[in-house]
C-alpha cells in the first residue's frame, strides 16, 4: 500500500499548510504579548504622568487655601489684637521680638498667623514689658 505521487503531494502540501498555520498562530500570539506590554509600560507611564499632575495640583489647591486663609491687619488691628501700644510694637518690631511687617505701598500690614503665634509664645505680663 503504498502512495502515489499524487497523494504524497497533497499530504506534503497539508503538512505545509498546516506548518504555515501554526507558524502564523504563533507569530500571532507572540505580538498580542508584545502589544500587551507595550500597553502595560504605557498604562504605567500614564498613571505615573497622572500621579505626577495630581500631586502639582494638590500642591497648588494647598497654596492658594493657604493664601486665602492668611489675613492681613493694618497697624490698628495689629494693636487692637496683640493689645500693646504703638510704641510697644515698633520698640519689640525694633528688637526682634515681635513679628516684622510687611510693607505695601505707604501702607504695613502683619500677618494674623504670625500675631497670633507670637502671642501664644507670650505671657500677659512679657507681652507688656
Amino acid at each position: 500500500m503504498s502512495m502515489s505521487k499524487r497523494s504524497r503531494a497533497k499530504a506534503a502540501a497539508k503538512a505545509r499548510k498546516h506548518q504555515a498555520q501554526k507558524q502564523t498562530a504563533e507569530a500571532a500570539e507572540a505580538a498580542a504579548e508584545a502589544a500587551a506590554e507595550a500597553a502595560a509600560e504605557a498604562a504605567a507611564k500614564a498613571a505615573a504622568e497622572t500621579a505626577a499632575e495630581a500631586a502639582k495640583t494638590a500642591e497648588a489647591a494647598e497654596t492658594a487655601a493657604a493664601a486665602q486663609t492668611e489675613q492681613w491687619l493694618t497697624t490698628k488691628e495689629t494693636l487692637a489684637l496683640a493689645q500693646i501700644s504703638r510704641t510697644t510694637m515698633h520698640l519689640k518690631t525694633k528688637a526682634g521680638t515681635f513679628p516684622q511687617a510687611i510693607k505695601i505701598g505707604k501702607k504695613c500690614v502683619w500677618i494674623r498667623s504670625e500675631i497670633d503665634q507670637w502671642m501664644k509664645g507670650m505671657s500677659y505680663r512679657e507681652i507688656i514689658k
